[in-house]
Order: structure tokens, then C-alpha cells, then sequence
């Protein structure tokens, strides 16, 4: 696994150092959080998790290239410290951008099961029209979970904003997603064998089951408000629509698959709306402070539940009603006469509590988290 990472970190090196004229920009960070539940489980772990994040920017006039790279580590549970790493290229015009990114994500042990290779082409284009600001962003994506492969799945989507301003300090947005997700091998089908109550060895067939495609539609309604200069309020309304691909359809699945990214929770799977209100607030023109609020309605047209003995009831499909609190503190520091040198210090509180109808997914977590960076 590390003679993978090395590689890639060797590439991406190379590649940020092609040309000799082109700057060259990196930065490093450090996160110190502590959470009594990192893993959103019923059976909480209360963990220091500590992160180190570096990403590198090599800009020219033909292309950027950068490289980002973080390795978490869980010290209660030092099993499920992973590194994720991802190399990007793009090129920016005028009025537009077209990039490409390829992330990975690789685990250790028996948590490898998680590990996910994706690659994502993008395409953004701007506009301005009277006192309207368009950007429409079309992009694809090819994921692959090499120990799920029920999961493996292409991914198109065309995204679009209207932004509009007043002089009396509202700024309008409106947006949205349409999203076709298709899976590229929705069944998946294996022996296991197991010791009876007689110590005799029984195998047996399985076989999972997931839907061949999802179709999505997401919208958002944002108003933000300037109250002094110094002070924003804003509202947000989300809605997302499954249009087809489930149907009453239930994926027959022999266990709960993961608890993280998109084996856990994954945006394109679920149906509901969301509403955020997010309060700012600048003291001595470098210090952020921002209150936030969420609440979430999910629904899973695919999941039955689960209930207290673990049985799964496909008769009932899953619902949460999730609500998540944020407060966080951002100073940004120059340091030197340089504006290209400098350090962010950030402070961020987080309270989340999930409650389902599906017995496995009522949780609570609470989390505190320190970051450090330096930006060259």
C-alpha cells in the first residue's frame, strides 16, 4: 500500500515541477479534534483523531497542476487510520474552467474494505447577463470499490446557479443538479462457510442485489443578507427528488455496507429536503465567526430498517430527521511582509443528532477541532 502512495506522491512531484518559469505554491496543516463518536454509530468511540494536510499548486500559462494529500489517524482506534490523496489539472479561460481530478482513499487492515478510487472530468462555464450571474458545470465520474464491487458506478451530472444582487446588500441565489448515477455491476454473488452448532462445516450461496441506475434532481433556494458590513445572514432550502431508478424496488442487501462517504450516507441514494440558516460575523477585519444550523429530512427509498435485534424489515422504508449544529472561529495571520506567507488558525464546535426509524442509524456526535496552516 505505501509503495502506492509513494508513487503517486512521486508523480505528483514530477508533475508540479515540469516547468522551470511557473510558480509554485504549497501548504501545510494540522487538525486536532476530539469526538465521541467519529464513526455516526450507535456503539459510540470516543477518539482524538489527528490529521496532517498538505496540498502543492504548480501554476503555468498552459496548466495548473496540484496535489493534495491527508493521512488521519485514530488514536483509540489506530485500525482505522487511512491516507487520502488526490492529483488535479485544470485550465482556466476567461469565463470558464475545465479540470480533471483522480482522488483515492487507502485504509489499513480490515479497513480496507472502505478504500475507493474515483476520477472526475469537469467543465465550468460563466456568464453575465444584465445584472444576472450564470454558472452551468457539467461533469462525469467513474468510481470503483475494489472489496464492494456492487458499488462500482458511473456518474454524469449537470449542475447550474443563477446569482442576482441588490443595492440593498441581498444576494439571491437559485440552483440546482440533475444527477444519473449507474452502477456497473448491481449484483454481486459468493460462497461462505461457517461451523454449525455441530462444528461441521455449512457453505452457503449469497447473493446482494443493488438498483442498475438512480436519477436525481436537486434544487436550492439561497437568500444572503449583508446586515453591516461586517455581519451576513443566510438561509438556504434544499430538495432533492429521486425520478427514477428505485421505484419499489428494496436493495436486498446481507449487511450494512460501510459508514463512511458514499457507503454510508451517499447524497444521490436519499430523497427529503434540508434548511441551513448560517449567522457570520468579522471582528478586526481578519477574525470569522459563524454560528450554523441544520435540519435534514432524509428519506431512503431503498432501505428497509432495521430494529432493536437487528432484523431487517423491508416492509418499512428508512427515514432520518437529522439536525446538526456548528460554531467555528477562522483568524488568518501574514506573517512577514510577504501576503503569500501566512497562517490560519481555526476553531470549530459541532453537535450533531441523527434520528431514524431504522434502529442502527440513531445516533449522536459531538465533536471539538483545532487547525493549524501555514500557506507559502
Amino acid at each position: 500500500m505505501f509503495r502506492k502512495i509513494n508513487s503517486l506522491i512521486v508523480i505528483g512531484f514530477l508533475l508540479l515541477t515540469t516547468q522551470a518559469f511557473a510558480q509554485l505554491s504549497y501548504s501545510f496543516s494540522t487538525e486536532q479534534e476530539y469526538n465521541d463518536n467519529p464513526f455516526r454509530s450507535q456503539l459510540a468511540t470516543k477518539t482524538l483523531i489527528s490529521s496532517l494536510d498538505y496540498s502543492l499548486e504548480h501554476n503555468s500559462d498552459l496548466l495548473t497542476i496540484g496535489y493534495n494529500g491527508s493521512y488521519y489517524n485514530f488514536e483509540a482506534v489506530p485500525v482505522r487510520n487511512f491516507y487520502w490523496h488526490q492529483l488535479s489539472a485544470y485550465k482556466s479561460f476567461e469565463n470558464s474552467t475545465v479540470g480533471i481530478l483522480a482522488e483515492q482513499r487507502l485504509g489499513k487492515d480490515i479497513y480496507t474494505y472502505f478504500n475507493y478510487t474515483n476520477v472526475t472530468g469537469y467543465y465550468t462555464q460563466q456568464f453575465r447577463w444584465d445584472d444576472f450571474h450564470i454558472v452551468v458545470s457539467p461533469n462525469a465520474s467513474l468510481s470503483k470499490y475494489p472489496s464492494i464491487s456492487i458499488l462500482d458506478n458511473l456518474k454524469f451530472s449537470l449542475n447550474g446557479t443563477i446569482n442576482r444582487g441588490f443595492e440593498t446588500g441581498t444576494t439571491i441565489i437559485l440552483g440546482g443538479a440533475f444527477t444519473y448515477k449507474k452502477y456497473l455491476d448491481p449484483t454481486q454473488s459468493g460462497t461462505y462457510s461457517y461451523l454449525d452448532e455441530v462444528n461441521q462445516i455449512v457453505s452457503e450461496t449469497y447473493m446482494d442485489k443493488n438498483v442498475s441506475s438512480i436519477t436525481q434532481m436537486l434544487s436550492f433556494l439561497r437568500v444572503a443578507q449583508s446586515i453591516t458590513p461586517t455581519t451576513g445572514l443566510a438561509a438556504q432550502f434544499t430538495n432533492r427528488s429521486i425520478l427514477s431508478g428505485f421505484g419499489s424496488f428494496v436493495k436486498d442487501l446481507n449487511m450494512i455496507y460501510g459508514d463512511e462517504s458514499e457507503l454510508f450516507d451517499d447524497p444521490v441514494n436519499y430523497e427529503g429536503n434540508n434548511l441551513s440558516i448560517e449567522l457570520t460575523q468579522i471582528l478586526f477585519d481578519d477574525l470569522s465567526i459563524k454560528g450554523s444550523f441544520f435540519f435534514n429530512n432524509k428519506f431512503y427509498p431503498s432501505q428497509g430498517i432495521y430494529d432493536e435485534a437487528y432484523n431487517y424489515n423491508t416492509g418499512i422504508m428508512r427515514s432520518d430527521t437529522q439536525k446538526i449544529l456548528d460554531f467555528s472561529l477562522n483568524k488568518d495571520i501574514h506573517l512577514g511582509s510577504s501576503e503569500d506567507f501566512s497562517l490560519s488558525v481555526g476553531l470549530k464546535f459541532q453537535l450533531i443528532k441523527n434520528q431514524s426509524n431504522s434502529s442502527v442509524f440513531n445516533y449522536n456526535s459531538n465533536s471539538i477541532n483545532l487547525n493549524v496552516g501555514f500557506n507559502f
